[in-house]
């Protein structure tokens, strides 16, 4: 039955990734800014990490805090740029260049022309129709935009741009969007007849953030009033803040000096507890694979990886053959790189209750055999 098991084990690894994968942080303690940064994780991982909700964002602080308590701003992968879209993305709404018009307020004595950098949402002024940046954490009423009915619908409520972008899709179809001069003028009219403010209500236009990897992410964890940097924004990066914003995000000048955040999606931690068996089978219906330790470098990222592992042994895809008295990886190959602890792994082993399996211990990075049925932690690899 062994023998079968182990030719198996040899013929069916995998080595493809997919799409929805997890991913894997790593935090480098170097001071870059975030072009070199960049080019780091590039080079060394995947790429500047991605946020895409809570988890990820308290997976990024975790990896952070296990090498460095006291680390203060860490560059993500978040940029901004000095481009403008609309919160209504469906592109049948607009024809020809509608979604490019704009009605920026022009230079005059007193002001510069806008957008001058005061913030990455835009209003509409009461008196003149004319379009300012503003901080998106101001309150305004609003303009939403119902496609039932193909009308314009002002909601005379204090909201910040976000929760006014909320309320909008929730309650119609979404913040305004303003296609050209003729619905200019219709919105502005409804800002001076039906909402009570002194200068003008939110439309759906704001600036674009976008990430390292072209990722789609809309998930953003920004301290009260950021971003806010007023000048230059079109280079403008996004750090965690951990220690004065308790892990809020937070807008630097792209030159400033910061450690840094990676992420990779060939090594990835699950923190769930199977036996060496169920977490192998776990790794194959993913399209991966128990990880194959082969070289130093990828045990230098199985220590990164394990560091926020909630067991204190991590399954490998290490396993022992009784019948041919050796050690293997789920991959075919035999040990040539190793790192066991003292005591394991080079002595005969004890084959007459169950299989062995191998793990890698949390406390020191070494390897130890473990019998199977115990349930870690583990890691899968492309």
């Amino acid at each position: 039955m062994e023998r079968i098991t182990l030719t198996s084990l040899l013929l069916t690894a995998v080595v493809s990734l997919s799409a929805g994968a997890l991913r894997q942080y790593h935090f480098v303690n170097e001071s870059k800014s975030w072009t070199e940064a960049q080019q780091h994780c590039r080079e060394k991982y995947t790429d500047l990490a991605t946020i895409t909700d809570t988890q990820d964002q308290s997976d990024a602080e975790r990896v952070i805090e296990s090498v460095n308590i006291n680390a203060e701003r860490v560059w993500i992968g978040l940029r901004s740029t000095n481009t403008w879209i609309w919160s209504l993305n469906d592109p049948t709404f607009y024809t020809a260049n509608e979604s490019q018009y704009r009605n920026w307020a022009p230079a005059t004595t007193s002001h510069p022309a806008q957008p001058q950098g005061d913030g990455d949402c835009v209003f509409m002024k009461k008196d003149d129709g004319q379009w300012h940046d503003e901080a998106c954490s101001s309150n305004r009423p609003f303009i939403c935009y119902n496609a039932s009915t193909e009308t314009f619908v002002p909601v005379n409520v204090q909201k910040n741009w976000t929760e006014a972008q909320s309320y909008c899709r929730h309650n119609h179809t979404d913040l305004a969007s303003v296609r050209n001069q003729t619905e200019n003028i219709k919105i502005q009219t409804f800002v001076q007849n039906n909402l009570i403010s002194p200068d003008g209500a939110w439309i759906g236009l704001s600036r674009l953030w976008v990430w390292s990897d072209n990722s789609t992410s809309t998930f953003k964890h920004w301290y009260t009033d950021e971003p806010n940097i007023n000048e230059n924004r079109e280079d403008v990066c996004t750090a965690i803040d951990i220690n004065q914003h308790q892990g809020r995000w937070v807008d630097d000048p792209c030159t400033a000096r910061c450690p840094f955040v990676c992420y990779d999606d060939k090594l990835v931690l699950i923190r769930q507890n199977l036996t060496w068996t169920e977490a192998l089978k776990y790794c194959r219906e993913k399209d991966m694979d128990l990880v194959s330790v082969d070289s130093l470098e990828i045990q230098l990222g199985l220590e990164n990886v394990s560091s926020t592992a909630s067991t204190a042994h991590v399954w490998l895809g290490l396993r022992h053959s009784c019948v041919l008295g050796l050690w293997f990886w789920v991959n075919g190959q035999t040990l040539c790189y190793n790192h066991w602890a003292p005591g394991h792994g080079t002595g005969e082993e004890d084959c007459t209750t169950t299989v062995r399996s191998g793990a890698i211990q949390t406390s020191d990075q070494r390897w130890i055999s473990l019998p199977e049925t115990e349930k870690n932690n583990f890691i899968c690899t492309k």
